[in-house]
């Protein structure tokens, strides 16, 4: 099985609504994808399947706050934080796509 190294993938961020720096990995071709990791894990846990996807998307895969490439939780950290951070991400990126692991799928967010 072939493994990723950093020169697979470039890093780069955004900052959210409250002045946070919320980190991601990118890497691949074709429409964009963001892969969002579970509450007891980092972009890391994500980047092996990011690879086998990687020749028909481009994927995004953030580490969410207090993890990773991002910054600290912060104060009053919570679901409306967690979207705001998810809507940076989307209008940074592009993506149209979004898979989220676990509690990485509690969005309630509504699409540009």
């Amino acid at each position: 099985m072939e493994t990723l190294t950093s020169q697979s993938y470039t890093t780069d961020s955004v900052i959210s609504a409250d002045g946070t720096k919320i980190g991601f990995r990118k890497l691949g071709k074709g429409p964009g994808l963001i892969l969002l990791h579970g509450g007891m894990q980092t972009s890391k846990n994500l980047m092996r399947l990011a690879a086998v996807l990687s020749d028909a998307f481009t994927l995004y895969v953030p580490d969410q706050r207090g993890r990773g490439l991002s910054g600290p939780h912060g104060s009053h950290y919570g679901l409306s934080k967690a979207c705001e951070d998810m809507r940076a991400l989307l209008d940074k990126t592009g993506a149209a796509y979004v898979f989220g692991l676990s509690s990485g799928r509690l969005f309630p967010f509504s699409p540009p």
